[in-house]
């Protein structure tokens, strides 16, 4: 599964939900994590950050509950979200 969070500078909710998707990320090895800082968008689809996208689409934007995260991922598992050659040599 893919993770994109797109963060800012200067930013504690996006720090805090960084760590938080970090920590999930070492957890879950099916999880390809990229953190993007908004600066280095061209056009960003979204101003407002942390914007979590969940295999290129937005999941959610501001902070996390990381428990609904985790239920969320594990339906997208369970209907075969991670069948991509990419998640089977983790």
């Amino acid at each position: 599964m893919d993770l994109t969070l797109i963060v800012k500078n200067n930013c504690d909710t996006c720090t805090r939900v960084e760590r938080v998707i970090e920590n999930l990320a070492k957890r879950k090895k099916e999880i390809l994590l990229s953190v993007i800082n908004i600066k280095d968008i061209e056009k960003p689809i979204t101003p407002i950050v942390p914007a979590l996208f969940v295999n290129q689409e937005l999941y959610s934007y501001g902070d996390i509950n990381e428990e609904k995260l985790l239920v969320y991922l594990n339906k997208l598992y369970e209907e075969g979200a991670c069948n991509r050659d990419v998640y089977k040599s983790n």
